[in-house]
């Protein structure tokens, strides 16, 4: 193992320096961002009322955005919501799903 002395007044202007670096790409970037929840295409057929070749379509024509995760298409639950609420539909029925599907 190596060690390396450095005087005490380096070693604050490069804590500072660093410091400064990670408020500088925290205003750039923003926060951590909070995980989405992403719903199956099954449980989404389910929630919208619709079947497998219209959730195609919703793909097809970027009505619905969605994410690709090894052959297997996900939904945003945030973005589900979305099209019903688009549609006119009273009250998104996300709830009809239980916690963590």
């Amino acid at each position: 193992m190596e060690y390396v002395i450095i005087e005490s007044s380096a070693w604050e202007a490069l804590k500072t320096s660093v410091e400064e670096l990670r408020e500088r790409m925290s205003e750039l970037f923003g926060s951590k961002a909070e995980p989405t929840e992403l719903l199956p295409g099954e449980a989404v057929c389910r929630i919208l009322g619709v079947s497998r070749r219209t959730l195609q379509y919703y793909r097809d024509t970027a009505a619905l955005p969605f994410v690709r995760i090894e052959h297997k298409c996900y939904y945003r639950r945030e973005d589900v919501a979305a099209l019903l609420a688009e549609s006119g539909s009273p009250e998104p029925p996300l709830n009809r799903l239980p916690e963590g599907v």
